[in-house]
């Protein structure tokens, strides 16, 4: 059958909410098949897509048993409704035509509206339908008797064409036209708005006219199911677009490449939808608004396999020259093409399309000249071949299953179903090989590492000096292209220097979820390289290639014996696990606790390494024999000090982290510093998420960039070499302001890679599929609910309740939607939604099937158990929860359904019903089976909305993404994006806000000026700079630190640069004046402040008051952090003193 479970999922949505829903139950439908409702009134029933009589307030729309005047049995069968048509409509002058849109805004509203702009000459025509309910006593089947207090409400439709005639629209004299429908009480108003060109802008109105009888509102006052769709002989022109005041290029940009994608309607109320084709004929009202977004995916080149083991050492090197210069080729044509392209376009996209066309030129070059330099250069060329072979070993090793580890009743533990190694030359070994592709470079991916090939090889280019940022779409493989530089750099640093044992490269995130789930990834990609290395040590040398993660102490242990504390406390059954890594990244062995026996426990993976004199180390090792890392340490570290001391390759942390630098002298290493004097520098620094690095936190970063880039300068006699830097996004605004604040780089030194063409969703690296299955959103907006939380309850209920009920050829295929996330912006909405999982929502879906009479259909209890819905298990996604526990819930999301069952026939695992979250996943969660989200209120940021919603549908052919986005009636935002929802879906990528960075404004000099200075001095001192007491820096090192801040301040914000100086000068004399014992505070027994002064304490602590006013509060977040209060219960009932 045809993939219709989306539809399914929103069908059952819109009949849960919206209605009809008609039952196939006795008594529960009339002959004509229209609905009858027995369990809730209408108004309890339905609470979306309802028309109310005018100034109805929500005290006033409170539904009251009594408040319907009672119909006979007879009366309420079968009714019909004859309406009759009304030629030219009734003319009304309205001193205030703004009326009906007041009407249509109000929260419960009486009108629907939607303004469109018509043709000169054209014919509209209307078709309008409805339902209304009547409330007649119930009727006992058996005797015929009225049952007390027992009611129904049987359903009649309503339809209305104008007898398929065209309406007759206003004139401006005229102003508005009502077209009363029949007696029904709904009424069609046409609203006259203004002229444009050769068309005018007209208001249709579908609104309750009926008068209200009572104070109350009733049933049969309300109108159900309204909607309207109008139908145009000419086509409906667009309407205009707002120009904003200030125009730049990403502006522009955006002008040019959605110059095709038009908007249609605008909607008072309710949504708008239109006809897809060439030209709009239809129009209607949409309660549910639904719009798939496209994917944007990966271009193939015909011809062009660019697959990694020809491009290896295994391969021939002239097949990957000649393929590579065919896709240089190719990308030639097509910018040819452009030129062709850009001859038809208007004048206003002209200037633009032709600096598109350069960019296009620009990325082109750089990509022949990587192609020559391998041709030309004999290091350049081993270390693109053994990239590739790196990068193909992690694919095959990354993506192997977890196999766990259990008792086998014979004192060990066994693995359960393992894996066979994969060798690389040998695809029959490669798992899973017919579900994935393996080997295969993304044209894209390659052409971005052949752009760098040049950068990372000489060190003094020009191009070292450009930011390169990927802006490519989520799931599309920005990794991968920046892991595959990664592993040549570390190649070609290694052919330069074989002894070199530094940190290359610098990686870093601003999420601890996305740190943790990249190191898994990049690990495999090291573990590769190191075996690589291993078997050419004549190439690249005997030290080890190595990884390190650089995090909070909340996720990894900063100290070696805290690392063997919990270890101890795990082989001891206690404590939470903090050594992120549960799966070996080579071979897929499950890492971590797993119990034997009883109260035994055994920690396959990790393990404490004697040092002598009763010193313990903790080391990563494989319990799996076939593992290569089984005899010998994985190259892993994820303890502060041991990634002090060993100095990892790459070295993957948060941006967080670094604010650590002005208390840690000793991570001088990693910035090639041994005692104050330079050795080596990092070569590449990659930040990924670059949209997030904005605001308060973007300011704070931009403001240690300058430690960090300092610290990463290597200067000689011909001129300073800095790293080259890379970022990745694939929401951002503004782009090019946003990395010259950050990186100090000149704005036209950023180089956004794909370059945009002259169509959105074609840049001859990407392109948009409109064959295939997009994500569907689907705007949510309950005007009849009594509040936000019933709403809320009610959409998680159904979802559940349709996973299970939708027909499918396979159980396997409810997977997808059988995990719902739900998206929220705070964690305070979040903590409310958590207490409705065991609650309300599982309550509600008690009611669901036994409104459907789900209960009666099974013979027994137990068959009817075992064929509904329950909530087994749900899960939460936010800052609040541990480390480990978020590597444990990312585990759990893997987990299919249907479980896998015991030889008993019981489930072994369930998977999640619910994952409720925050922004925490909007970057770095990728589970392929999620299909379902919720998003509770629309995020305060596009680019939120983008990351968030991109969760689900990552795999399209075989669980296409469904996002329902609950609007909040009660929030003039969240019903804007719910009434301009199709063209809000249409252009998401052009409303992406730009980003504000200040890295130098007064609250951030404020809070770090001071520390940068003290970062500086510290990390590029010797040991005896960084001992206790901190003495006051010298007039050279005074004067060298002022340089490098004044010609940073310089060249980002020129008008901060006075102001800036003055701190650092009164910095300065604080130190002088306040002649500090400490650099940091020395801790008292109870961890309190001891009374010597230091230069600094962190931000956040409580100062000790015997040091007065002296000592600096110092960032350890890039995060604003405030002081903690903590409040004590007092056992004892409190007693006043006398006297």
């Amino acid at each position: 059958m045809s993939d219709n479970r989306r539809d399914q999922l929103i069908e059952f949505v819109e009949r849960e909410f919206i209605g009809p829903d008609p039952i196939d139950w006795p008594g529960m439908t009339q002959s004509n098949g229209q609905e009858i409702l027995a369990s809730d009134p209408p108004r309890t029933r339905y609470i979306a897509g309802i028309l109310y009589p005018a100034e109805t307030t929500d005290d006033k729309a409170d539904l009251k048993d009594d408040e319907c005047e009672l119909l006979g049995e007879a009366d309420g069968e079968d009714v019909e409704v004859k309406l009759q048509k009304l030629g030219d409509g009734t003319v009304e002058f309205l001193e205030d035509a703004e009326e009906l849109i007041n009407r249509s805004n109000a929260y419960r509203q009486s009108a629907i509206s939607i303004t469109v702009s018509v043709k000169d000459g054209d014919a509209i025509r209307v078709a309008v339908s409805a339902g209304t309910y009547i409330k007649v006593p119930a009727m006992d089947p058996a005797t015929g008797e009225r049952l007390e207090n027992k009611y129904k409400y049987p359903r009649t439709a309503l339809a209305w064409e104008n007898d398929n005639a065209p309406l007759i629209l206003p004139t401006p004299t005229d102003g508005l036209k009502k077209f009363p429908i029949g007696t029904t009480g709904l009424q069609f108003d046409i609203t006259y708005r203004y002229r444009t060109g050769d068309s005018c802008i007209y208001t249709f109105t579908l609104e309750n006219a009926k008068p209200k009888v009572k104070e109350n509102v009733s049933d049969e006052e309300c109108f159900f199911q309204c909607k309207f769709k109008l139908f145009s002989e000419k086509g409906f022109s667009p309407l205009s677009d707002s120009q904003r005041i200030t125009q730049d290029e990403d502006y522009q940009s955006n002008q040019l490449l959605y110059r095709n994608v038009r908007n249609y309607a605008i909607g008072h109320g309710c949504a708008a939808d239109w006809d897809d084709s060439e030209s709009v004929l239809w129009i209607t009202t949409a309660i549910f608004p639904k719009y798939d977004v496209k994917p944007i995916v990966p271009s193939a080149i015909k011809g062009v396999s660019l697959d990694m083991l020809k491009m290896s050492p295994y391969g021939s090197f002239a097949d990957t020259i000649r393929e590579l210069r065919m896709m240089c080729a190719k990308y030639r044509e097509w910018i040819n093409g452009l030129r062709t392209i850009r001859q038809d376009l208007s004048a206003e996209y002209k200037i633009t399309a032709d600096r598109h066309i350069t960019n296009c030129e620009t990325c082109l070059s750089r990509m022949e000249k990587g192609v020559e330099l391998l041709e030309q250069n004999e290091n350049i060329r081993i270390a693109f071949q053994y990239m590739n072979l790196a990068m193909l070993m992690q694919q095959l090793h990354y993506n192997l299953p977890l196999q766990k580890w259990e008792d086998n009743g014979a004192g060990d533990i066994s693995l359960v179903n393992p894996v066979s190694m994969p060798v690389v030359t040998d695809d029959s070994t490669w798992h899973n090989k017919e579900q994935r592709v393996y080997g295969k470079w993304r044209p894209f991916q390659l052409a971005f590492v052949l752009m760098n090939l040049r950068a990372m090889y000489d060190r003094d280019c020009n191009e070292r000096g450009i930011v390169d940022l990927i802006w490519f779409p989520t799931g599309g493989g920005k990794t991968e292209a920046y892991l595959g530089l990664s592993a040549y750099t570390i190649f070609i640093r290694r052919l330069m220097n074989k002894d070199d044992k530094g940190t290359a490269i610098l990686m870093r995130y601003t999420l601890r979820l996305l740190t943790a789930q990249q190191y898994e990834r990049a690990s495999a990609m090291i573990c590769a390289c190191d075996l690589i290395r291993k078997s050419h040590e004549d190439l690249f040398g005997k030290n080890r290639i190595t990884i390190g993660l650089w995090v909070g102490s909340s996720t990894t242990p900063n100290k070696v014996s805290g690392a063997v504390k919990a270890y101890e406390k795990l082989y001891r059954g206690e404590g939470s696990n903090p050594f992120v890594m549960l799966k070996c990244p080579w071979c897929g062995a499950q890492m971590g606790p797993v119990q034997k026996g009883k109260n035994q426990w055994e920690l396959p993976g990790y393990r404490k390494v004697p040092l002598g004199r009763r010193r313990f180390g903790f080391a990563f090792r494989c319990r799996n024999h076939q593992c290569d890392f089984s005899t010998e340490d994985l190259p892993l570290f994820v303890v502060d000090e041991s990634i002090y001391e060993e100095t990892p390759t790459l070295l993957l942390g948060t941006v967080d982290k670094f604010a650590m630098l002005p208390f840690r002298p000793n991570a001088q290493k990693i910035f090639g510093y041994e005692n104050g004097v330079k050795k080596t520098s990092p070569d590449l620094i990659i930040q990924d998420e670059l949209h997030l690095i904005s605001g308060p936190l973007g300011s704070m970063v931009g403001h240690y960039e300058t430690l960090i880039h300092e610290l990463c300068t290597t200067r000689t006699a011909s001129g300073d070499i800095h790293p080259k830097i890379i970022a990745s996004t694939a929401t951002i605004s503004r782009a090019k302001e946003q990395c010259h604040a950050l990186y100090g780089c000149d704005r036209d030194d950023v180089f956004q890679f794909p370059p945009s063409g002259l169509d959105a969703g074609n840049s001859f690296f990407a392109e948009e599929k409109r064959n295939q299955n997009g994500r569907r959103y689907v705007g949510i907006l309950a005007t009849g609910s009594s509040s936000d939380a019933t709403t809320a309850i009610r959409l998680f209920a159904s979802l559940l309740y349709g996973a299970k009920a939708m027909r499918v050829d396979a159980e396997k295929d409810r997977d997808p939607y059988w995990t719902n996330m739900g998206y929220y912006n705070s964690i305070r909405e979040l903590g409310q939604a958590a207490t409705w999982i065991r609650a309300d929502i599982d309550q509600h879906l008690d009611v669901m099937y036994k409104r459907r009479f789900e209960d009666k259909r099974y013979p027994t209890k137990e068959e009817y158990r075992k064929n509904r819905r329950y909530i087994w298990r749900d899960e939460e996604l936010t800052s609040r929860i541990s480390g480990s526990e978020v590597t444990a819930s990312l585990a759990n999301l893997g987990i299919q359904y249907p479980g896998e069952v015991d030889s008993e026939g019981k489930i072994k695992e369930h998977p999640i019903d619910i994952c409720l979250a925050t922004n925490m996943i909007s970057v770095g969660l990728d589970v392929s089976r999620l299909g379902l989200m919720t998003v509770a209120g629309q995020p305060k940021t596009t680019s939120e909305y983008i990351q968030a919603t991109s969760r689900v549908g990552r795999d399209a052919g075989n669980a296409p993404g469904l996002v329902f986005v609950l609007y909040r009636p009660g929030r003039p935002r969240d019903k804007s994006h719910y009434e301009q929802f199709r063209s809000y879906h249409s252009r998401v990528y052009c409303n992406v806000e730009p980003t504000s960075v200040t890295p130098f404004s007064a609250p951030v000099r404020e809070r770090a000026l001071h520390a940068i200075m003290v970062g500086m001095m510290r990390l590029e001192s010797d040991d005896r700079f960084n001992e206790d007491p901190p003495r006051f820096p010298d007039d050279g090192l005074i004067d060298k630190v002022r340089s490098v801040i004044e010609n940073r301040v310089d060249d980002i914000d020129s008008e901060e640069l006075d102001a800036t100086l003055d701190r650092m000068e009164y910095i300065l004399q604080c130190w002088e004046d306040w002649n500090p014992r400490k650099w940091e505070p020395a801790k008292n027994p109870d961890w309190s402040y001891a009374d010597p002064v230091p230069l600094m304490y962190s931000a956040g602590s409580h100062p000790n008051e015997a040091w007065g006013s002296r000592g600096i509060e110092t960032p350890t977040s890039m995060r604003s952090v405030d002081a903690s209060c903590e409040a004590e219960v007092l056992t004892n009932r409190y007693v006043p003193k006398e006297g």
